[in-house]
């Protein structure tokens, strides 16, 4: 029991000085970009990646300190890391904005419909856990109304509680739908193209034809994966296959 207590009391030591080292290294690497010192700051940074330490502001201040090197795919990529994890954050939105003008490939997304587009807008106010404790909120929501329904005496209060369940009992399937939509987008691989100039080839070997080329910084899903190729989908619905080395996906 005592060699338990032990190695869990080591465990605890060594968590609180890697937690105070990541924090020195943060404040030295914020100094240092304040300093103008930008290849320091991105070492401090770095170090703390190191630790297996992540955080929106960590991934946010890489991306700025990269922008201000003119590094455009390491800027895109560490902006889109942090937009995973805080999606909502408007400086980080903004700064990825700025990071994506500064490559060449100017891709227009897919024109969507103002319903689309609606989805689109109400997908993104949430994470998907909190789209989960919605659903669950209107489930227990609409039992309760159902409840009141069957056991309510009077007949417009019977009329008002099953209008109400039926009204949330739509809220809630399309609630539920949204929840699956939110699921398979996180489940979406997304990469970013860290190569000067690279080829897209219509199949998974250089003996195939080159459809497109893409530049340093842009953004694309990965689909699939074969033998050290991926196949890849472009914002406009454009697909081809690209060697892994010419890409880095986010995490």
């Amino acid at each position: 029991m005592k060699r338990v207590n032990l190695l869990l009391l080591v465990i605890l030591i060594s968590s609180e000085l890697f937690a105070q080292d990541a924090a020195a290294l943060f404040e030295q690497g914020n100094a240092a970009y304040n300093g103008g010192n930008y290849a320091l700051a991105v070492e401090k940074y770095e170090a703390i990646l190191a630790q297996k330490q992540h955080s929106a502001a960590l991934y946010f201040n890489l991306g700025n300190t990269h922008y201000r090197l003119g590094n455009v795919a390491e800027s895109v990529y560490y902006f889109e890391q942090a937009k995973k994890m805080q999606p909502l954050d408007k400086a980080i939105r903004n700064n990825a904005d700025f990071a994506s003008n500064m490559t060449l490939d100017a891709i227009e997304e897919l024109p969507q419909t103002q319903l689309e587009a609606l989805q689109q807008n109400i997908l993104v106010s949430f994470s998907l856990n909190q789209w989960a404790k919605i659903v669950l909120c209107f489930v227990w929501m609409t039992f309760v109304f159902f409840v009141l329904y069957r056991f309510s005496q009077k007949i417009q209060f019977k009329r008002l509680f099953f209008v109400l369940g039926c009204v949330l009992l739509l809220v809630t399937i399309i609630s539920f739908a949204l929840t699956q939509k939110k699921q398979k987008e996180e489940k979406q691989i997304k990469a970013v193209v860290f190569n000067q100039e690279i080829e897209i080839w219509a199949e998974p070997n250089k003996r195939a034809d080159i459809l497109f080329l893409l530049h340093e910084g842009t953004t694309l899903e990965v689909l699939s994966e074969l033998e050290g190729w991926s196949k890849i989908k472009l914002a406009n619905g454009s697909e081809g296959w690209v060697e892994n080395t010419a890409i880095k996906t986010l995490n």
